[in-house]
């Protein structure tokens, strides 16, 4: 056995199970080449390939943290610092609308952004769609829809013209980057403002990638390479905006990273923590946990004497976030973006270009103006680049960064790492058995009786027409599968039900949302009216209880008939379908550990049996997935709006008369008198929504959402588990097979010439004991990974 005696880090760990798994490579390359002359040959070529690929997953291995953060909490100028120059657009307004990843890579020269066929292909739909969507609108209800996003104001007018809106797969350099990101931000953004229905985001599997090499103050005490860093840059909580369905995009990119980091801003931290900022950490936390959630205080350069002291801040993070207390304090970092950034552009743009003149740097003159405070101007003039290089180190030094980057790559390598080995180690582990058990029982098999062979081989026919028949005669699965159907059908009209209940009390119950919310002990969900009246301060509610309400313009009619859908979508049916969602992948997963139960019951016997004689253990498992049951995009749906003519009291209005009086003047002069004509009633046009249609467009929304999560359960039954249940009866045969045709190819060595015969046995021999010799150091590496997984719990 290969005992280890002292329990090495997790780099020292990554160069054992990279170099053993180039020596199972290596081994399964002398199996291929001494086994060319039969079929398991080709099988052990394939194995090859497997753990070189295994190999490269554990030399690139991709560690991911996620950022996340409130607008404006400064999550780009984290990003920017940690790379070293401006990758990522920002602006005054929301800006990031769907997930990006940054994967670090010091060999590349500059920064390059690659988009997939698919990203580019949901683009490329979208902005289609907006042209049509601005055409029928007409540019000036497109501008007044815009009025409050001045930033978005030329987008449509290049849409129409198709200026300035082509997307390429790759863009090289920080501008081209930052360029491309902005439009297909913008392009999201004003999708959900146009067509608030419409979604783009949820035909996204992929993120954009971008490639970039990063900047390092001191390489000479860099860290062992463990694989690339992905950092993933992701919507706030409060970034979204309305109508961008962000949260399973977002919820994925959480789930796949292995560390999280919120970022809070400091400046803000006593004013919003009880409210905002506690709300957008649950968030996180909701989608993430807590273990691996890390907390960034960023701008703390602006801390002043009265504000929280470093301690104060940690004591309050715990408190509040339950993250960061007295035990585990290396999971809360003060930083200052501003500053990192600051220095480390100034430092890389140097680097560069060791010989230029400041005056030509593009970043000397905001490291001048931070770094030499009000009179930088003049300073600067004097400085060389000598001084602004030491002024910028030692800036770097004050920004926290180091501390930051060196806890979240340690958090990193502790999580992520171990977990990849692992996984490789297990596939190695797995081959390496299969092989062993292969060369062992045919050396075995090359001088045993012929009749024995026989009679074995006969016994693995057997067993082989039993799991075929145990196949087709598990009656219990379509029952099962029979009886979560009525289930779910069950489930899904009760819910339904309810979210056509909660629409109605959602648009009708006015007063008593407006009520005594203290009284009534507070409502969860804000009345549609509530909403209305901050979002449209032009509407004209004439009778709210009749369910008419009254427009001045069809624009303004149109968009409130398109928000009020969106809002009942994503305040009301969304949370719904959620609850449908998860309630059926809850069936599913108890039906799914029935039909388990169930396979295991019929094949353990046969499985057994061959064990027994094979002195083999079987490692099969039937592994049945869940189901994808989000819901596709609604379509069109529009309110009509009705147009109406009314006759409007103008009043009256004052006139003067003159008539002869005799008593003013014996009627010489005449007598001027005032009096009060009623004007003609006003011929007004006036625009009508109607709430009980938008209640039942909502519920026309509510019937297709259901009916494409029905569709979706009805192909994960008669697809996906079908395909599984076959793939796991495919894997028994496999096994079984394998051992059959070893046998069979052992009865053709036996005919072989001594002197050939023994050759291969010797050969056979060899193979085994080095694949004896490296399961034993597999068996090793594993425990130690798991020992590294424990250490990290």
């Amino acid at each position: 056995m290969v005992a280890e005696v002292l329990k090495p880090n997790v780099q020292d760990l990554q160069t054992d199970v990279i170099d053993l798994l180039e020596q199972i490579s290596e081994l399964m390359n002398r199996a291929s080449t001494a086994l060319s002359s039969d079929t398991s040959g080709n099988k052990y070529a394939e194995f090859e390939q497997q753990i070189r690929d295994e190999a490269k997953k554990v030399k690139h291995l991709e560690l991911r943290m996620a950022i996340v953060a409130p607008m404006k909490a400064g999550k780009s100028t984290i990003t920017n610092a940690i790379i070293g120059q401006e990758i990522l657009p920002s602006r005054n307004s929301a800006m990031t609308t769907l997930p990006t990843e940054i994967i670090l890579n010091a060999e590349l020269t500059e920064p390059v952004l690659h988009l997939s066929a698919e990203v580019l292909s949901v683009f490329q739909e979208t902005l289609l769609a907006l042209r049509n969507k601005i055409e029928d609108l007409g540019m000036e209800t497109v501008q007044e829809k815009l009025a409050q996003y001045p930033h978005l104001a030329k987008m449509p007018q290049q849409i129409q013209q198709w200026v300035g809106l082509t997307i390429t797969a790759e863009s090289k350099g920080c501008d081209h980057i930052i360029n491309t990101l902005t439009s297909l931000n913008d392009i999201v953004r004003l999708c959900s403002i146009l067509d608030p229905l419409a979604d783009p985001i949820q035909y996204l599997t992929d993120t954009p990638r971008i490639y970039t090499p990063f900047w390092q103050l001191d390489k000479t005490k860099q860290q062992p390479k463990l694989g690339n860093l992905v950092i993933v840059d992701t919507p706030g909580p409060n970034e979204a905006g309305e109508n961008l369905r962000l949260k399973n995009v977002v919820a994925e990119q959480l789930s796949k990273s292995s560390i999280v980091l919120i970022v809070l801003d400091f400046t803000q931290l006593k004013n919003e923590a009880a409210e905002n900022v506690r709300k957008d950490v649950q968030k996180v936390i909701e989608l993430r946990g807590k273990d691996n959630l890390y907390v960034l205080i960023n701008k703390v350069d602006q801390r002043q004497e009265k504000d929280m002291t470093p301690e104060q801040v940690q004591q309050f993070v715990a408190a509040e976030f339950g993250i960061g207390d007295s035990g585990d304090t290396g999971r809360v970092f003060e930083i200052s973006a501003r500053r990192a950034f600051t220095a480390a552009s100034f430092l890389l743009e140097l680097q560069h270009n060791p010989n230029i003149n400041l005056a030509d740097m593009k970043t000397a003159k905001a490291l001048a103006e931070q770094v030499f405070g009000i009179d930088w101007e003049e300073d600067f003039e004097e400085a060389t680049a000598r001084d602004l290089q030491t002024k910028a180190e030692r800036l770097w030094k004050k920004s926290g960064f180091d501390p930051f980057l060196n806890g979240a790559i340690t958090a990193l390598m502790a999580e992520a790492a171990p977990r990849c080995l692992k996984s490789s180690l297990k596939v190695a582990h797995g081959r390496l058995l299969e092989l062993s058990n292969d060369v062992q029982l045919r050396s075995s098999a090359i001088n045993a009786d012929e009749v024995k062979i026989r009679q074995e081989v006969g016994e693995l026919e057997i067993d082989l027409q039993s799991i075929e028949q145990c196949r087709h005669q598990l009656q219990e699965i379509d029952s099962i599968k029979s009886n979560l159907y009525k289930r779910l059908e069950k489930i899904l009209e009760d819910i339904k039900k309810q979210v056509q209940d909660s629409l109605k009390t959602y648009f009708y119950e006015e007063e008593y949302q407006r009520a005594d919310n203290i009284k009534k002990g507070g409502m969860i969900t804000q009345s549609f009216f509530s909403w209305a009246s901050k979002k449209f301060n032009f509407v004209e509610i004439k009778s709210a209880s009749s369910g008419i309400i009254e427009f001045t313009s069809m624009q303004k009619a149109e968009h409130f008939g398109e928000q009020a859908i969106a809002s009942a979508k994503s305040s009301i049916i969304e949370p719904f379908l959620e609850n449908v969602r998860q309630q059926a992948k809850k069936e599913i997963k108890q039906s799914r550990q029935k039909i388990q139960d169930s396979l295991e019951t019929e094949t353990k016997p046969i499985i057994e049996r061959a064990r027994q004689r094979l002195n083999e253990n079987f490692h099969v498992n039937l592994s049945l997935p869940t189901p994808n049951l989000e819901n596709e995009s609604a379509g069109n749906i529009q309110v009509r709006i009705s147009q109406k003519t009314k006759l409007v009291d103008q009043g009256y209005e004052t006139k003067v008369i003159e008539k002869r009086d005799f008593w003013h003047w014996f009627g010489l002069v005449k007598k001027k008198e005032y009096i009060s004509v009623k004007l003609p009633d006003k011929k007004e046009d006036y625009y009508i929504v109607s709430l009980p249609e938008i209640v039942d467009k909502s519920n026309q929304l509510i019937e297709d959402s259901i009916k494409n999560i029905k569709g979706g359960i009805n192909k994960y039954l008669d697809e996906d588990f079908k395909q599984h249940i076959d793939r796991f009866f495919a894997e028994l045969d496999s096994y079984l097979n394998n051992y059959r045709d070893t046998l069979l190819q052992a009865q053709q060595d036996q005919k072989k010439q001594t002197e050939e015969r023994q050759k291969l046995v010797s050969e056979l021999k060899s193979l085994q004991t080095e694949a004896s010799q490296n399961i034993e150091k597999a068996d090793s590496y594993l425990q130690r990974t798991s020992d590294l997984i424990r250490d990290k719990k």
